[in-house]
C-alpha cells in the first residue's frame, strides 16, 4: 500500500519531501492529502506537514539547507492553545500564480473539492495540543474536525496514524466529528465543513453531529471566513441520489436560515409566499445550474451566489388593483445585493460579475447577435448569465407543469447554441492583431532579410494564429525562434 501511495506523488515532490525529512524530519502528512491518498485520488493543492521540532529550529535548518524562500505564517487562534504558527515553503518547481488571480483561501482541514494535483507550496507546522498534555501526533489529530481528516501518514514508508477509525469511516462514507459536538466549540465553522463533506463524499451523517451542526451559531465567525467556506460548499456538483435531500436539509436548517437571513424580503402581497417557498426556489435554481467550463470566467460557486440572491428575493405575487388581477415581480434591490456581497467580503470583481448577471436576468435564452455583441462589449459574463437564465427557465417550466419530455431537451439545446455563439464572438473579439505581437515589423524584416512582399502577410498570419492558440507564446524570444524556424524551412524567399 505504501508503494501505491508513492505513485500519487510526482518524482519532484517525492524528492522534495525526502529532502525535508532529512533536514527537519520526521514528517507527518496530514489533512486532505492523507484522505486523498487512501482514496487513490489526485492530491490536494496544499500539502500540510507536521513536525515535532520547534519551528524556529526548522526555519534555521531550511535556510541553511538552501531554502531561502521559507516564510512564517500564523494559523487562526484556537481556544485550546495560546496560538499556532506555521512555515510556508513554496515548491522549487511550482508555477507562479497569475497576477491578480484569486485563489481559494488556505484551509486547515481538507482540500477544496475539485482541486488539481498541482501543489504550490508545503505548510510546515508543529503538533497542536492542550496545554496540560505533551505534543504528540495523536494529540494534534484529536483537535481536528472530522475523523476522515484526523489521520497522519509517516513519511516515507508509513504507517497511517489513525486513532479515531478514520479509515473505516472513509470506507463506509460515515461523517462524524472527532469529539462529537464539542468539536464545534473550537471552531463553529466546522458545522459548514460537516455539510460540505457530507455532499463531497455522499456520506452518511452521524445524526447527533448533524443536529449539532444544524444548530451551530456563526455570529462570531468573520464574514470573510464564512464566505470562503460557503464558496467551497457551493463549488460541489450537488450530484448523486443522496445529495439533494442533504442540500434541502442544509438550506432549511437554522444554520443556513440565519446565514442567509438578509436575503429574505417581506411579502409585498398576500399570495401565500413564505420564506420556505423562496428557499425552495433557491434550492431548485442552484440544482438546475449546469457546471461552467473553466474558461468561462464565472465559477459555479458565484453562479450559485447569484441564484441565491435572485431566488430568495424574488416574489411572484397576484395583486388586486381596481378590480383587475395583475402579476408582480419583486426582487432584491441592487443596493441590498451590494450590501449582502460586501457583508460577506466579496472582492470587487466578483461583486461586479454577480450584479451584472442579476441585472440582465430578463435576457432571452435565444438573443439576437446584435444583443450578444452589445453585451460582450460591456464585458458581461455571458456564459454565466445564460446558464442562470437556462436554470431559471427549467425551474419555471417544472413548477408550471410544462416540463414534458420535449421541454428540457429544447432548453438544453438553446443553451448549447447560445454558449457556442458566445465562444465564437469571444474568439473574434480577442483575436490578436499585428500590433499585439511582442516584436515589430522592422525586427521581422531584420530576421528574415528579404525585401517586403507577400511573405510578410503569410508570416504575420502564422504568428498571430500561433499566439492565438496560447497567448503565453507572445514573448520576444519565442517569436524570434518561431521566425527563424520559418526562415529555415525556406518559406521566406
Amino acid at each position: 500500500m505504501t508503494s501505491d501511495f508513492h505513485n500519487l506523488f510526482s518524482p519532484s515532490i517525492k524528492g522534495f519531501l525526502d529532502e525535508l525529512d532529512r533536514l527537519i524530519g520526521p514528517l507527518f502528512l496530514v489533512g486532505g492529502t492523507v484522505r486523498n491518498m487512501l482514496q487513490n485520488k489526485a492530491l490536494s493543492n496544499e500539502l500540510t506537514v507536521l513536525v515535532p521540532r520547534p519551528l524556529a529550529e526548522c526555519h534555521h535548518r531550511l535556510l541553511e539547507g538552501g531554502y531561502p524562500m521559507v516564510t512564517r505564517g500564523t494559523k487562526r487562534h484556537e481556544v485550546w492553545t495560546s496560538g499556532h504558527s506555521s512555515l510556508l515553503l513554496p515548491l522549487p518547481t511550482a508555477d507562479e500564480p497569475e497576477e491578480g488571480a484569486e485563489g481559494a483561501e488556505p484551509e486547515e482541514e481538507g482540500s477544496v473539492p475539485g482541486g488539481t494535483a498541482h501543489i504550490s507550496h508545503v505548510e510546515i507546522t508543529t503538533f497542536r495540543h492542550r496545554l496540560e498534555y505533551p505534543p504528540t501526533v495523536e494529540e494534534d489529530l484529536l483537535h481536528r474536525d472530522l475523523t476522515v481528516n484526523a489521520m497522519a501518514f509517516v513519511w516515507p514508508d508509513g504507517p497511517v496514524v489513525d486513532p479515531f477509525q478514520g479509515q473505516a469511516d472513509l470506507a463506509n462514507r460515515r461523517i462524524r466529528f472527532v469529539r462529537g459536538s464539542s468539536t464545534l466549540e473550537d471552531d463553529p465553522l466546522r458545522a459548514l465543513r460537516f455539510f460540505r463533506f457530507l455532499l463531497q463524499l455522499e456520506g452518511v451523517p452521524d445524526e447527533a453531529d448533524l443536529r449539532a451542526s444544524e444548530e451551530a451559531q456563526m455570529d462570531m465567525i468573520p464574514k470573510k471566513k464564512l464566505r470562503a467556506e460557503l464558496d467551497r460548499l457551493f463549488s460541489l456538483p450537488f450530484s448523486g441520489s443522496a445529495c439533494r435531500p442533504m442540500v434541502q436539509r442544509f438550506f432549511y436548517s437554522p444554520l443556513a436560515q440565519e446565514i442567509f437571513s438578509d436575503m429574505v424580503t417581506p411579502p409585498i402581497c398576500k399570495a401565500g409566499e413564505t420564506p420556505a417557498h423562496r428557499c425552495q426556489r433557491a434550492i431548485d435554481l442552484m440544482l438546475a445550474l449546469t457546471e461552467p467550463d473553466p474558461d468561462e470566467g464565472v465559477p459555479l460557486h458565484d453562479l450559485r451566489w447569484a441564484a441565491m440572491c435572485y431566488a430568495m428575493g424574488e416574489l411572484n405575487c397576484i395583486a388586486q388593483e381596481k378590480g383587475h388581477t395583475r402579476s408582480t415581480l419583486h426582487g432584491l434591490s441592487t443596493g441590498k445585493i451590494q450590501d449582502i456581497l460586501k457583508k460577506f467580503r466579496f472582492p470587487q470583481r466578483r461583486q461586479q460579475q454577480i450584479l451584472s448577471i442579476l441585472q440582465h436576468m430578463d435576457t432571452p435564452l435565444t438573443p439576437a447577435d446584435r444583443t450578444l455583441s452589445r453585451m460582450m462589449e460591456n464585458d458581461l459574463p455571458l456564459p454565466g448569465l445564460f446558464r442562470l437564465v437556462h436554470a431559471h427557465q427549467v425551474v419555471t417550466r417544472r413548477g408550471s407543469g410544462k416540463a414534458g419530455e420535449v421541454a428540457f431537451p429544447a432548453l438544453d439545446g438553446q443553451l448549447a447554441k447560445v454558449l457556442a455563439r458566445c465562444r465564437t464572438l469571444h474568439r473574434a473579439r480577442h483575436r490578436p492583431k499585428p500590433h499585439d505581437l511582442a516584436i515589430s515589423g522592422g525586427e521581422i524584416l531584420d530576421l528574415v532579410r528579404q525585401p517586403p512582399g507577400a511573405w510578410v502577410g503569410e508570416l504575420l498570419t502564422e504568428l498571430l494564429e500561433w499566439i492565438g492558440q496560447d497567448p503565453a507564446r507572445n514573448q520576444r524570444a519565442r517569436l524570434y525562434e518561431r521566425v527563424r524556424e520559418w526562415v529555415a524551412q525556406g518559406r521566406g524567399g
